[in-house]
Order: structure tokens, then sequence, then C-alpha cells
């Protein structure tokens, strides 16, 4: 097949693209407006939040978790632990770790990484992991029009079906920017969100920056640890496999 280019935004005016859309029954979908973004980074919340609509229920600046979210594990004391933004060259380190540690994970992939690197998402799926969808170009999807969200998931799905033969069931919006507009599209595709525990966004994502350190990483998950006696469920804790620095620290 032929792919969207990596880490762009697919093309609408594709014919598969243009099926899928027809796939969808946009009544149901809520008439949100799209947020404010440098595409594809973050939406940035109104100021003061005053603009975020009622109906929204948009994670990103209100924390609003749909009833079908998930954001916990719904067995006490129960880890799931995922990871978002990859394959990169860096996984198969990952993977050899968690193996050495007998432990399985989610990996929330995006679809032009692995487009990239294919045999690292099949090691992935051998060994055991579960795969979830994570877009095509990670892009907050709040920010897309419907059609590109459509395109986003659905060319993020085909990759995986092509190289693993598997058909995903679950979804984590890039930097957990959702709404209920994004939320009703990627449902009548037949996914269910999946976000991550309050509290258990381990930041390594900020290691390459320089914005906080490994030792800062370590002390927020000990932090971390002491909440979970006062969860309903298990956690659902969030790291990242596309950089060297957070695979150091995984």
């Amino acid at each position: 097949a032929q792919y969207p280019a990596k880490d762009e935004l697919p093309d609408t005016n594709h014919p598969l693209v243009k099926k899928w859309i027809a796939e969808i029954d946009w009544s149901k979908v809520p008439k949100l407006p799209l947020a404010k973004a440098d595409i594809p980074n973050c939406p940035d919340c109104p100021a003061g939040k005053k603009g975020v609509p009622k109906n929204a229920c948009w994670w990103t600046c209100d924390g609003c978790v749909a009833p079908d979210d998930i954001e916990v594990c719904p067995r006490e004391k129960a880890w799931g632990l995922t990871y978002d933004d990859g394959p990169s060259e860096d996984t198969p380190r990952l993977l050899k770790k968690l193996h050495q540690a007998n432990v399985t994970s989610t990996f929330f992939v995006v679809g032009s990484r692995v487009l990239e690197y294919p045999e690292t998402l099949i090691q992935e799926v051998k060994e055991g992991h579960h795969i979830g969808l994570h877009t095509w170009s990670h892009a907050g999807m709040t920010s897309l029009t419907n059609e590109q969200i459509v395109a986003e998931i659905k060319w993020a799905e085909k990759i995986v079906f092509d190289v693993t033969g598997l058909k995903t069931k679950y979804w984590r919006p890039p930097y957990g920017d959702v709404d209920n507009r994004v939320r009703e599209i990627v449902r009548q595709m037949g996914y269910k969100t999946v976000i991550w525990t309050k509290e258990w966004d381990s930041n390594d994502w900020q290691i390459p920056d320089k914005t906080i350190t490994n030792k800062e990483v370590f002390r927020n998950f000990k932090w971390a640890l002491s909440t979970v006696p006062k969860l309903k469920g298990g956690v659902i804790t969030l790291e990242h496999d596309l950089y060297t620095q957070t695979v150091n620290v995984a």
C-alpha cells in the first residue's frame, strides 16, 4: 500500500480515506469547534478555560473523562504498563529489558513509525505485548477536522493490520487530547479510548528537553505509588519508547 508520509497528516482526498469517511454516521458526531493549535502540537486551552464548551468533555483542558474512557485497570492493584510514540530504534532495547523482567506491556504505536520499524512491531506481538493505536502522525486530535481524525486512525489501523494481521481495539490520543467529537468518531470505528491514571504520567518525555531529570522521574513514580491505596482498581502508567533517554529510565 502507498502510505502517507512519516509524521505528516494524511491526505483526506485519498480514495481509501473517502471510503472510511463514508462509513461514519455523522449525525451522531457532536458539532464542537476545532481547538486552536500549532499542529501537530497539543492544543492550547482557552484563557481561564471559559471557552471550553460544556458538552465537550475535553480531557486536555478540564480533565473530563467520559464513561467509556479507560483510565484505570479494572483489577485492584493491577499495573497497566504502557508505552507511547514508538516504535523507534531504541524499542528493541526496551523489549529486551521487559523480556528479562518477564513483563508484558501495551504499546500505543504511531502508524508512520511502524512504517519505519515494522520488524519491531512484529517482535512486540511475538513477545506477547498488546498493541494499541496512537494515530498516524501524533497530532493533537481536537485540533483536526473530522475527516483528518478518520484518516489518522484508519491509516494507523491499516499499517498495523498489514504488518501483523491484528485488528486493534484500543487507541490513546496523543497528549491525551480528546473530546466528545473525537470520541464519537473513533467509537464508530470500533475503538475504546485509553488515557492513563491521574498522577501516573512518568513525564519521561521531558527528559530529552532537559526539563526534568531521571531522578525526578523516579521520585514522581515513588510518590505515585503512595496513591495506590486510594484508587478504585489498578493503575495505568504512561511512559515512552521514542527516545534513548526515555528507554534508559523505563
